[in-house]
């Protein structure tokens, strides 16, 4: 299949305009999510999951090692990550 020189690059330039101009590419529902969610919870999801439990952790180690007055701030921060959350998801 021979094709003039100037058809070929037409085509070729095609091409990557389709690529280019993602008209396939579907964008994510939120800026977060990379790829799609393929269980219960998405990335971001798990991600907040894993902010919780790290605050937690951090409460109770700071309850018990010197404590409340000094991880009720922490607290804090998990009441409000919790209330927003629950608005949020």
């Amino acid at each position: 299949m021979n094709r003039p020189p100037d058809e070929q690059r037409y085509a070729r330039a095609q091409r990557g305009r389709q690529v280019l101009g993602g008209n396939e590419i579907d964008p994510p529902q939120h800026p977060l999510d990379l790829a799609p969610s393929d269980g219960i919870i998405n990335r971001t999801q798990m991600l907040y999951l894993i902010v919780l439990a790290v605050l937690v952790i951090v409460a109770i180690a700071l309850y018990f090692t010197v404590g409340a007055g000094v991880a009720s701030p922490v607290l804090f921060v998990l009441a409000l990550a919790l209330f927003l959350g629950w608005i949020i998801f």
